[in-house]
């Protein structure tokens, strides 16, 4: 059993800064004090994926995938690992995005939806960078900043979401694996579940459900729910690995000195033991290209983005019993 207050954080119940969808999350309080430097740059347990692994990393927005995981896609890719991935939004829900990218000050609906039209191509051109081909990658093209209505208030078939930003209840991309599909929480489920059974991964990557930005934490609930179900029916192992990775939350990356372009672990995020893989010259020029592709996100937070092109890369393990208190909502 978890502890109450653990619990309560992982059903997202706890107020927390949450970013405007698409954009840098506001710093929030945390529950413990940053820990000492020393705490943080203590030497870590390197990452081990095999190359015969097969790696399916799920990305909230068009770019998350390369700040948090793009060096290890692409050692991953070069070593000819099988990898995947899968973009659960299209990134379409952020105003300052299309106000700064289209040059509108009230954009319309279809200004939303020729902004998840662009995020998807600067996708794709990031994914090249990182050695993918097109079939390696898959749009879901669900709500953006949404994720959280669908996990809580929204789940039924019965019951679909309607996107604030493109006025749709379901993907308007129809090149989406499943245009078909509602903005309902059993949908997401459903088509996260048929792609990992399809794809039968060793490895699965998704964001810590710990960040403080709603939809990591919920792409992280989802996949958990996903995963579990498969469990189950005995089509996922039970040791399948899950790594997590972080993007918003409080003083992160954490860049100190004397490694300025190296990030540390932070040891305030729950239940979570971090590993790290350090980059080879061509896997960080890799990310860097792959991010220079994300021109619509680098105009508006450019300095919060670069700080993830850092020598190293770190995912966290999440206590087994955190994903099963998840995966128990459902």
């Amino acid at each position: 059993m978890l502890p109450a207050a653990a619990a309560v954080a992982v059903v997202g119940l706890v107020a927390a800064g949450v970013r405007a969808p698409g954009g840098p999350s506001p710093a929030a309080p945390s529950v413990v004090g940053p820990p000492p430097l020393a705490a943080r740059s203590r030497p870590l347990r390197p990452l081990a994926v095999p190359a015969t692994a097969r790696v399916i990393v799920f990305s909230p927005h068009p770019d998350d995938e390369t700040i948090g995981a793009g060096g290890l896609i692409a050692r991953l890719v070069r070593a000819h690992a099988a990898v995947r991935v899968v973009f659960v939004t299209n990134g379409d829900g952020y105003p300052e995005a299309v106000k700064e990218g289209f040059h509108l000050q009230r954009p319309t609906d279809e200004d939303y939806v020729e902004l998840g039209e662009l995020r998807e191509r600067e996708a794709l051109a990031a994914a090249r960078h990182l050695g993918l081909r097109r079939k390696d990658v898959v749009f879901l093209g669900f709500p953006d900043g949404g994720l959280a209505e669908l996990w809580r208030t929204h789940w039924l078939r019965t019951r679909p979401y309607t996107s604030p930003y493109t006025k749709e209840d379901s993907p308007p991309y129809p090149d989406t694996v499943n245009p078909d599909v509602e903005y309902d929480g059993q949908d997401l489920t459903s088509v996260i579940a048929r792609i990992l059974e399809s794809f039968r991964p060793t490895v699965v990557v998704m964001p810590n459900p710990f960040d403080r930005h709603r939809d990591h934490e919920h792409a992280a609930y989802f996949v958990t729910e996903a995963v579990s179900r498969l469990q189950d029916r005995g089509i996922l192992p039970r040791d399948l690995t899950v790594l997590t990775y972080l993007v918003h939350y409080p003083s992160w990356p954490i860049v100190r000195a004397p490694a300025f372009d190296r990030c540390f672990p932070d040891e305030r995020v729950p239940f979570t033991q971090w590993t790290e893989t350090e980059l080879a010259p061509a896997e960080s020029a890799a990310k860097r290209a792959a991010l220079a592709e994300y021109r619509s996100q680098l105009d508006v937070m450019n300095g919060f983005l670069r700080l993830f092109l850092c020598r190293n890369e770190l995912f966290g393990h999440l206590d087994a019993k955190v994903l099963a208190k998840i995966a128990a909502i459902h």
